[in-house]
């Protein structure tokens, strides 16, 4: 059975990751006023995989939603997660854990592997009624050889040491050796918490309903067509691991994602950019400059003028994309593992037929030993391999060169010129005497 996922190595290490689909949402809520001056707050939520693949948020997401909040007194995030990339979730604690802001973390439902560091990471952390927090050691996919592969492990311990120190960080009644114990229970599965435990192990203050303040994000849509499709089965791999009651929440998220919605487009205010299936989404002043700088455009250009080289890049690569994989004419692609056995067949194959040319070759020379001196034996060998046919026409009409047969007294059948000179002088009865 498959862990929740942690990691993933190109992730973990490149530090790659897709924009989140409506999956982080910031909204600030105006309780100052030019009268009185009360505490200002925020809240940010945080629901779907960490590291944005296909659908959740990332630590870009999350740094861009920090820096359009502004200048508050406390931020209420709202965290649901079942994890995703290491590196992403200690990047986003990390924002949390230095914003000069109070920050309260409140688990709506779960805050499972790297979502869990995101958790720890609040000055106060709230569990909501039934949620719940896993902690569990790094893991990763990768492949490599045996040299790739120890440091990989190598490198997984030095992230889960990590972990560990910050749970100790958050919870120090515990040593970071306790808690990389805690993360490796149950035969290395990880511990997971309910809401009250979460609390009697000092990672979270209390358990309690915190009302929001701002509407939950909408459901993403996502077109059935987008390139991250493998990462969506990851991720639903990823959550076999869950207990089925908080699997099958997460599941009907995942499948609702892939459904296609089929509105009407939306009207567009003037400048912007018609949209189909979704509300239109105006781009700001910031966005708009640096999509400028990035594609190469006048300092005038509008979305639209945007939209279309967005357009014109994504054919491009789309069209070199298809063209690095199409197979010549006259070729044909086949896995490597039966190209490999094809070749070993082949070489087999091979080795079979030299065999019994050795064979017949050795045989034909034996046959005809008579025909050829013995020293030239070697130089018929190499004239067979090249032309056995050659050879065979010439040894059936060649005459022999060296006697075989028997000669003398030891074979009783043979007769010379003598023998018949001695029968002459002697008689039949002397012969042989």
């Amino acid at each position: 059975m498959r862990k929740p996922f942690l990691l993933d190595r190109a992730a973990a290490r490149a530090g790659s990751q897709a924009p989140a689909l409506a999956s982080v949402q910031s909204a600030r809520a105006e309780t100052d006023t030019a009268d009185s001056r009360e505490p200002t707050r925020a809240e940010l939520w945080l629901y779907g995989v960490v590291g944005g693949w296909w659908w959740g948020f990332g630590s870009d997401t999350v740094a861009y939603e920090l820096r359009a909040i502004g200048d508050v007194d406390e931020i209420v995030v709202r965290l649901d997660s079942p994890g995703g990339s290491a590196i992403q979730g200690i990047t986003i604690a990390n924002l949390l854990a230095n914003h000069p802001a109070k920050v309260t973390v409140v688990v709506d439902g779960l805050a499972a592997s790297a979502a869990s560091q995101i958790a720890v990471a609040g000055d106060a952390v709230i569990m909501s009624p039934g949620s719940q927090m896993m902690l569990h050691d790094a893991w990763m996919i990768t492949d490599g050889n045996a040299a790739e592969l120890r440091s990989d492990a190598d490198w997984i311990d030095k992230q889960s040491r990590n972990y560990a120190e910050t749970y100790a960080h958050r919870a120090p009644a515990k040593s970071a050796d306790e808690w990389r114990e805690v993360m490796l229970a149950d035969d290395g599965r990880g511990t997971w918490y309910t809401a009250s435990e979460t609390v009697a192990a000092g990672l979270a203050d209390n358990v309690a309903n915190l009302p929001s303040l701002t509407p939950p994000p909408p459901t993403p849509v996502v077109d059935e067509g987008v390139d991250d499709l493998e990462a969506a089965a990851r991720i639903s791999a990823d959550l076999s691991a869950i207990p089925p009651a908080v699997r099958a929440t997460w599941t009907d998220r995942l499948s609702a994602t892939m459904r296609r919605t089929h509105e009407p487009p939306n009207a567009s205010a003037v400048g912007s950019t018609p949209t189909e299936g979704g509300t239109a989404v105006a781009f700001s002043d910031e966005q708009i400059t640096s999509l400028r700088s990035t594609l190469q455009l006048e300092d005038t250009a509008d979305e639209a003028a945007i939209v279309a080289a967005v357009d014109a890049v994504v054919a491009e690569n789309l069209e070199e994309r298809t063209q690095g994989n199409t197979v010549p004419e006259g070729q044909v692609m086949i896995p490597a593992a039966r190209l490999a056995d094809l070749e070993a067949g082949a070489r087999a194959g091979t080795e079979a037929a030299q065999a019994l040319r050795n064979k017949e070759c050795q045989e034909l020379l034996d046959a005809n030993r008579a025909k050829f001196l013995p020293t030239s034996r070697a130089g018929w060998e190499a004239e067979f391999h090249r032309d056995p046919d050659a050879v065979r026409d010439h040894f059936a009409s060649a005459p022999d060169l060296i006697p075989v047969s028997e000669v003398g007294h030891a074979n009783e059948s043979a007769t010379s010129e003598d023998d018949a000179l001695y029968a002459q002088v002697w008689g039949d009865e002397k012969k042989g005497a």
